[in-house]
């Protein structure tokens, strides 16, 4: 053999060669992957869920916010009459024949619901609760009020709000006699048979503007029987056509809890109603923040009917003795979450007065759904500035 063949390589032969990695090290290296995968997963699953849960905290809050807002705007206007004064006698000039359902000259009415007085517990409105009816006895109140049948949560109380629009249409006369007859600027477009609330700031009278008709740039408004309800005709307005008087619209707004469709397979939400002027709800409810699970109020009533105009106490609607002297609403809304699996169990709070804990006879939560509670207290306007 030559020199040369003695110092040429010695071919590669898969034996001497690196044989890789045995059995053991690739179980080992299997493992460490699976832990530093399974890491990352939990990692990514728990921001996933935080930003779940951050996001029903925040649709909380600002769900919360919005119902309180719109059930105060209604509230604060409940018994306005056009005017400032506290003073103004409602003088109801419609015919008798309307349904107890009707009684605009109260203002503000409520329904507490059974077995939440008191601190009694509610329990949770879950997706799969079925909805009643809000005339099967399920709700208590004062005064005789009737209510008409609507599809309700039943554990939740129903207030409604009557009261005049948020503007008002100076009147440029009017003429009493057989049928009293109202002129207003045409540009008012009041329309048949709609129920008006005619004021001087010390004097309000509800009527029915029967017929409508053009005269020149003025709307002539006549108050007869002919319409239903129809304006009771031997009784005159005490109005007084001196004093600069004017006119509104007269509406009638109930608020409850619902469900979208009335399907009990939907979450349920904060709902309104506009009534008609026998008391009956005008087309379908409309629905306003969705995951509204609960509404319990309060009554602030003046029993003294002193100057201050302040309430001497706060009561459920059935222990309400005049209505006619709520002067303030204590409301207290309950919240929860569209999704649920959010929290890491059920989630305790405290509504109504009841920690819902799972301790000491109180229920807990059912699901694992977020849930806050927003309250507010509301102020009469119309019956609380000074006279």
């Amino acid at each position: 053999m030559n020199r040369n063949s003695r110092l040429s390589p010695r071919p590669f032969s898969p034996i001497s060669g690196n044989m890789g990695l045995t059995l053991v090290e690739l179980l080992v290296a299997m493992t460490v992957g699976a832990i530093v995968l399974a890491g990352g997963f939990r990692v990514y699953a728990d921001q996933v869920q935080s930003s779940r849960r951050l996001q029903a905290y925040s649709h909380l809050q600002e769900s919360g916010r919005v119902a309180l807002d719109i059930l105060e705007h209604d509230i604060r206007m409940a018994g306005f009459t056009g005017c400032f004064s506290t003073n103004t006698t409602i003088n109801n000039t419609l015919n008798a024949t309307f349904p107890s359902s009707f009684q605009p000259d109260r203002g503000i009415q409520g329904w507490e619901a059974k077995d939440t007085e008191d601190g009694k517990t509610i329990g949770n409105v879950s997706p799969t609760s079925a909805l009643v009816k809000s005339n099967n006895g399920n709700w208590i109140t004062s005064g005789g009020n009737s209510l008409e049948a609507v599809d309700v949560v039943a554990n939740s109380d129903i207030i409604r709000i009557w009261g005049g629009g948020d503007s008002d249409i100076d009147i440029v006369s009017i003429t009493s006699g057989a049928n009293t007859v109202i002129e207003v600027p045409k540009t008012a477009n009041i329309e048949e048979d709609a129920i008006l609330m005619v004021s001087d700031c010390t004097n309000a009278d509800i009527v029915q503007a029967c017929g409508v008709a053009d005269n020149g740039a003025k709307q002539k408004l006549t108050l007869s029987s002919g319409c239903s309800p129809g304006n009771d005709t031997s009784l005159k307005l005490k109005t007084d056509p001196g004093q600069d008087p004017s006119l509104t619209l007269l509406t009638g707004t109930i608020y409850l809890v619902s469900k979208h469709n009335s399907l009990t397979t939907n979450p349920p939400s904060l709902f309104r109603a506009q009534l008609n002027p026998n008391g009956a709800v005008i087309g379908a409810m409309e629905e306003l923040v969705e995951g509204v699970e609960s509404m319990q109020m309060l009554f602030g009533e003046n029993i003294n009917d002193d100057n201050l105009k302040s309430a001497d106490a706060y009561v459920t609607a059935d222990k309400v003795s005049d209505w006619t002297k709520v002067v303030s609403v204590r409301l207290s809304v309950l919240l929860q979450s569209i999704e649920d699996n959010l929290a890491d169990g059920p989630a305790p709070y405290r509504f109504n007065g009841v920690n819902y804990n799972g301790e000491s006879g109180n229920p807990s939560a059912s699901d694992r759904r977020l849930r806050r509670v927003f309250t507010r207290t509301i102020t009469l306007r119309n019956r609380t500035l000074g006279s």
